[in-house]
């Protein structure tokens, strides 16, 4: 297809009808899109956001450098519950030790665009990692299937990934107000 707007725009402008000048490129908008670009569960906590700054993910793109740190960051994770002083849900960092399967399984990249997808789930985890390079930390959404969902051998490496805990404080925690009576 894109071979073939080029030969058009050359014919074009061999026949007068097109201005000299650069061939305009052609965008290649046939790649799905991911359904989300932030966490299901936004990110709230300083000492988490130290990790996992704010901002939109975007593609990886397989890096040919070295990364310095990944990590992900969760707000929802769960933790067992004592009834008492543990209410859930949980906020938390990890750092990814050694990350390369997984960023080669972000490496790849978003495949065609479905003419028909069903309805995405309400709650659709992009599965985001945040990578550290030279001082800067970048968020990452994981490739997507045609209908932008994250790709199963996506999925699987995120899964897998062996974290090593930061952070963590309890989100659902009472306030000092609920604490007095409770107690």
């Amino acid at each position: 297809m894109k071979s073939a707007a080029v030969v058009v725009l050359l014919l074009a402008m061999l026949t007068g009808c097109f201005p000299a000048g650069p061939i305009p490129s052609v965008i290649d908008s046939s790649r799905a899109q991911p359904v989300s670009t932030q966490p299901r569960v936004p990110l709230t906590g300083p000492e988490v956001l130290a990790y996992c700054p704010r901002s939109d993910a975007v593609h990886f793109g397989a890096y040919s450098l070295a990364v310095d740190v990944v990590y992900i960051c969760r707000g929802d994770e769960t933790r067992a519950t004592d009834g008492v002083s543990t209410y859930g849900p949980w906020e938390a960092a990890y750092q990814i030790q050694h990350p390369a399967a997984l960023l080669a399984a972000y490496g790849h990249p978003d495949n065609r665009r479905k003419r028909l997808c069903p309805e995405p789930p309400v709650a659709v985890d992009p599965l985001i990692i945040w990578v550290h390079r030279d001082g800067v930390t970048q968020s990452y959404y994981a490739p997507v299937d045609g209908c932008g969902l994250p790709t199963p051998a996506a999925t699987a490496a995120y899964q897998i990934a062996k974290r090593t805990l930061l952070v963590q404080f309890d989100r659902g925690a009472p306030t000092v107000s609920q604490k007095d009576a409770d107690g």
